[in-house]
């Protein structure tokens, strides 16, 4: 087996538990333990936390190693802030492109999101809320912007998964939202409404935030 790709599994298997919380906040990373777990020597997982550590998701702490970050609030709510202004303008830039098929798709990803939230499954709630929205601008031209969306999903549902108590008081005003947003792509509405509907929409998840999860 190849060094890197010793690296990307110790990252992969590391990475998924931090997200889906089988690791919780300032968890020690032991190498030696996680070495001898997942039978690899102690240079990959170095590398795999260093990989970690880049993305936000591991500290490395004197004396006490590698632990699991403890999530920023106010990274929490200047990822959301940049979400409502890019992910508005990249909307509207995805709306002149849109085909009736990426219309269906959204709705049934809109109604998984439904289903998700029935059965209380809260990290199925988060990989589809995420993928509508990048769903919803998988037109967009300028592909750097894309691409900064995509990081800026990336980081914000990585925090949702290590906040256990995180569950959005809105959801269902949020699945309705997405029906609104819908109705605005495959309408005749205006780019600047739906601009500043997608926007309101993220603004939306910052006051549930701070008045329902980070309050205490």
């Amino acid at each position: 087996m190849k060094k890197d790709s010793k690296q990307e599994i110790a990252y992969q298997v590391i990475r998924s538990r931090i997200t889906e919380g089988s690791y919780v906040q300032g968890q020690r990373l032991v190498i030696d333990t996680l070495g001898k777990e997942l039978n690899l020597s102690a240079i990959p997982i170095r590398e795999a936390i260093r990989r970690l550590e880049a993305e936000g998701l591991v500290t490395i702490k004197a004396y006490s190693g590698a632990v699991v970050s403890f999530i920023d609030e106010n990274e929490y709510f200047e990822v959301l802030s940049t979400l409502a202004v890019l992910e508005g303008y990249a909307v509207t830039l995805s709306k002149a492109s849109i085909t009736d098929e990426q219309i269906n798709k959204l709705q049934e990803i809109n109604s998984q999101i439904k289903e998700a939230l029935q059965k209380f499954d809260f990290n199925g709630y988060i990989k589809l809320n995420k993928e509508f929205h990048l769903y919803s601008i998988k037109n967009c031209p300028n592909k750097s912007l894309f691409n900064l969306i995509e990081q800026m999903w990336q980081k914000l549902d990585t925090i949702r998964r290590l906040k256990p108590m995180y569950f959005p008081i809105r959801a269902i005003e949020a699945i309705d939202e997405h029906e609104t947003i819908i109705s605005l792509l495959a309408g005749n509405d205006s780019t600047l409404e739906i601009e500043q509907f997608v926007r309101q929409h993220h603004i939306a998840a910052i006051n549930d935030a701070e008045n329902n999860i980070f309050k205490n």
